[in-house]
């Protein structure tokens, strides 16, 4: 077995280094460009960091070995500060007793039978922006926050959370660049200590979970089994009770994966349609191309569950901007035990990084991998590839429960909103990736609204 020590990688250390923290996309694709797909990094003195890239050594991390990879302690800590112990961030037994709560709530029919929701407010933000002149510059990314925040919060409670959006999608932002410092700097201070970013931080927290507690405690009070009631996410999860057990969530169980749901639940597909409309934007051919499915199959008719199956290239264009801009772009896990990786020893206790974002531009396995092309995703094209090439929602057991109701909503909401207008680029100037929390577009996404003719 070759020594962890012979694997290459840069000299300095990156946890100290400002290129790292402020710009982590391009130092460590240089890094990897310069040292290749298995890179030791010195972290701080005494720690070091592993990056793997190639799809083999994803899947080893991933699945194959996963059962000796955690989460890391010094992400998912300062993560844990703002979601809790929800299913994001738990570990071991109670996560897979979280895991097989939550599994009903996420089963395909019960997503598809959240289609209408996310149609009716993909048709109301469409009517909302049939009252702009054409021509009127309007934040694509700002709205697709409102827009998944409202959809989020219907799915869950039924009763939406259009008196507190403004609230909190402002909390939430101050709150995730404060985690976001915190994974960031090597050396954190105690939470206990009353520091200025501390009391913001707590400050915000407080608000998100306020309001997540106050809907929470609404259908506590309520019940969940009233006429006038769907049988949304939270009712499936005050619902749910342990198979071998018999428990239900506690108040404080639910709190915790309510706020993770409303966040992760919102942010992702948010990001993931700022970034789609921003590459339809520079790519009129796919735009058209993706305007003719949808006029064909929909004939100007709002989108149905079961039209999700049939818009394949509305879905490729979505799994296409997945590829280019995931909103993780990296996974964090910790070694509970020695391993080796592509016969390179990785000791116990030791951070490993897989970079998502450039295992998605791997050129082994993406022909012209920088060029937004949709057509890579046919089914035929799919078959053909690695399998852990791509991997927006990660792999293994950890992956995203919701990934098929962030798809769903991602479908439902383009083919809503393309019918109706083109979205072009308000600016020449190249849209920045700004890599806090997720990989959102920098300053927000000025883009030019044009109505469409009917």
């Amino acid at each position: 077995m070759a020594l962890a020590t012979t694997l290459p990688g840069p000299s300095n250390y990156i946890a100290l280094s400002k290129a790292y923290r402020d710009d982590p996309l391009n130092s460590y694709g240089q890094a990897w460009r310069t040292h290749g797909d298995l890179i030791r990094f010195k972290a701080i003195p005494g720690a070091d960091l592993y990056f793997v890239v190639h799809p083999d050594a994803v899947a080893h991390v991933l699945t194959s070995h996963g059962q000796i990879y955690r989460k890391a302690k010094s992400v998912h800590e300062p993560l844990a500060l703002l979601l809790g112990n929800g299913i994001l961030i738990s570990e071991g037994e109670s996560w897979l007793r979280q895991r097989r709560l939550m599994n009903p709530a996420f089963h395909r029919q019960s997503v598809m039978n959240l289609a209408s929701v996310m149609t009716r407010f993909a048709q109301a933000r469409s009517q909302r922006w049939e009252r702009y002149s054409t021509g009127t510059v309007i934040d694509v990314a700002e709205e697709m926050q409102q827009l998944t925040l409202e959809i989020v919060g219907e799915a869950l409670f039924s009763t939406g959370l259009d008196a507190h959006i403004d609230t909190f999608s402002v909390a939430f932002r101050r709150a995730a660049e404060f985690i976001n410092d915190r994974i960031n700097n090597p050396f954190k201070t105690p939470m206990w200590l009353p520091t200025k970013a501390h009391r913001q931080f707590l400050h915000n927290r407080d608000r998100l979970q306020h309001i997540a507690l106050e809907l929470i405690q609404a259908r506590r009070h309520q019940g969940t089994h009233q006429e006038n009631i769907r049988l949304d996410l939270l009712a499936m999860l005050m619902a749910a009770q342990d198979a071998d057990t018999g428990a239900r969530m506690s108040d404080a169980e639910l709190l915790d994966e309510v706020m993770t749901l409303l966040i992760a639940g919102h942010e992702t597909v948010s990001v993931t349609l700022s970034w789609t409309f921003h590459l339809l934007g520079n790519h009129p051919e796919v735009r058209h191309q993706l305007q003719d499915e949808i006029e064909t199959v929909l004939k100007r008719h709002p989108p149905s569950a079961e039209d999700y199956t049939r818009l394949p290239y509305t879905r490729m264009v979505i799994e296409e901007a997945l590829r280019l801009y995931p909103p993780v772009w990296a996974f964090s896990r910790e070694t509970l035990r020695d391993d080796e990786i592509q016969g390179y020893s990785i000791p116990s206790e030791t951070f490993v990084l897989v970079g998502t974002y450039f295992t998605h531009r791997h050129p082994e396995f993406w022909s012209a991998p920088e060029e937004f092309n949709p057509e890579r995703f046919t089914e035929a094209e799919t078959a053909k590839r690695h399998k852990f090439a791509y991997h927006p929602f990660g792999g293994g057991p950890r992956i995203c429960i919701g990934n098929q109701f962030a798809l769903m909503e991602a479908t439902l909401i383009l083919s809503t909103l393309v019918q109706r207008f083109d979205l072009e680029p308000a600016s020449t100037q190249p849209v920045e990736i700004d890599p806090t929390f997720t990989l959102r577009p920098k300053g927000g996404l000025p883009m030019r609204l044009i109505h469409r003719s009917p």
